[in-house]
């Protein structure tokens, strides 16, 4: 056993200290307790929404992103026949990102992108990336914000109700807003796109800055939003608890930081900075790492991808071969980690979705985290095919900028 292994195993932060097996059997149990109202760690939100219109959309609706890091407002033309057409498309800094914002001021920040849009049409999709509950009318309460941002005074508040308030402030009247989050916008943007039918189930899956999941429940007839950020049956690392005590919501979203965009980075720069003090590293180099401040995921991927060479940042900070060999390989047991966990939870929505090996499900991925992760979308796929003994139960569907298309076309839904 390599001595990057004994470490990871020594903290709890190999992939083996996870049973996969046991692991999706305790991620189902937690559906079905959400699901049936029980205390569970994982939310289980009706969406109301499904993912193929009946009829053709047709018409001009006015799209709102709200991610984790950007907000996207575009207008999109839907006709009979063509690809939907985005126009006056506009990318900004999502409000409360940067300092903290009232409620209000986050609404009138969205308005006023929004602008003379509303000349063009009074339908408005609003995909919102946090925790909210939909309701039959398809407004959105919001529970909380994570991914750290801070808006004052939103929980409880309405979605629609607070945008059109907003509009009022503005000078003009009320529009038709249905409000979804942001895994159901991938995956029906992706559908919508591409076209693409399952017969065994779809599930929407956002693996960026933050992650989650929502699949469509066969018995209620409707996307489900999972929220499995906030999952905690995975055992946390020394390094995943101290994360979690100094955030802004300790004890919440534990899954979330563990694996997702934001906080892999962190989670990183924890196992580095204790291998230095465990003295796995030489002395130079233990002083060089314990000094980090911090990490971002395109120093982590240059470094993976420079195979730990000195050209890079990170490598440049490494004395001698070994000791860059050594976070390395450091480094490619923390993307193991995530790759399985994340495995697990998508495992459990399959079953969930009654996907077989002759049903499979569709599975529609975005997020830079999935997408441009060192060799994560490999990881990930050799633990579903682990699991499924050889019998393939998903088709993957890699999604690029569709919650536009998907937040606008659930309009019509």
């Amino acid at each position: 056993m390599s001595k990057a292994e004994e470490f990871l195993l020594k903290f709890g932060l190999h992939e083996s200290c996870f049973s996969f097996e046991e692991h999706v059997r305790g991620f189902t149990a937690e559906m079905e307790a959400g699901l049936a109202g029980r205390g569970s760690s994982l939310r289980m939100l009706p969406s109301y929404l499904g993912v193929v219109p009946e009829t053709p959309p047709d018409g001009d609706v006015i799209a709102v992103d709200a991610g984790g890091t950007n907000l996207r407002i575009a207008l999109v033309h839907f006709s009979a026949g063509a690809e939907p057409a985005i126009s006056r498309f506009g990318k900004y800094s999502v409000p409360g990102s940067e300092g903290e914002v009232t409620t209000d001021g986050f609404f009138d920040r969205i308005a006023g992108y929004i602008g003379d849009m509303t000349e063009a049409s009074a339908m408005v999709g609003f995909c919102f990336s946090f925790p909210s509950e939909i309701s039959a009318d398809r407004d959105g309460k919001i529970i909380k914000f994570d991914k750290e941002l801070k808006v004052k005074g939103s929980e409880g508040r309405y979605i629609r109700v607070e945008l059109n308030a907003a509009f009022a402030r503005a000078g003009k009247g009320p529009l038709s807003v249905t409000v979804l989050n942001d895994t159901a916008a991938v995956l029906i943007g992706a559908v919508h796109f591409s076209g693409a039918v399952s017969t065994g189930g779809y599930i929407g899956l956002i693996y960026g800055t933050g992650v989650n999941i929502c699949y469509l429940d066969p018995e209620k007839g409707m996307l489900i939003n999972t929220e499995i950020g906030g999952y905690d049956g995975f055992s946390p690392s020394v390094c995943d608890r101290e994360i979690d005590a100094e955030s802004e919501d300790p004890g919440d979203q534990r899954f979330e930081k563990m694996v997702s965009g934001a906080y892999f980075p962190i989670v990183a720069l924890k196992a580095a900075r204790l291998a230095a003090r465990e003295g796995l590293f030489g002395e130079k180099t233990c002083g060089a790492i314990g000094g980090l401040d911090r990490l971002d995921a395109v120093v982590i991927d240059a470094f993976m991808r420079g195979n730990g060479g000195p050209g890079t940042e990170l490598g440049a900070l490494c004395a001698s071969e070994e000791d860059a060999a050594l976070l390395y390989e450091i480094f490619d047991g923390l993307y193991e980690r995530a790759a399985k966990l994340l495995a697990i939870a998508i495992t459990a929505a399959l079953i969930k979705c009654g996907a077989a090996a002759d049903r499979r499900g569709l599975v529609v991925a975005e997020g830079s985290a999935f997408c441009k992760g060192f060799r994560f979308r490999e990881r990930f796929e050799r633990y579903m095919a682990a699991y499924a003994d050889g019998g393939k139960r998903y088709e993957l569907l890699l999604a690029e900028d569709h919650a536009i298309i998907g937040a606008a076309a659930s309009v019509f839904l």
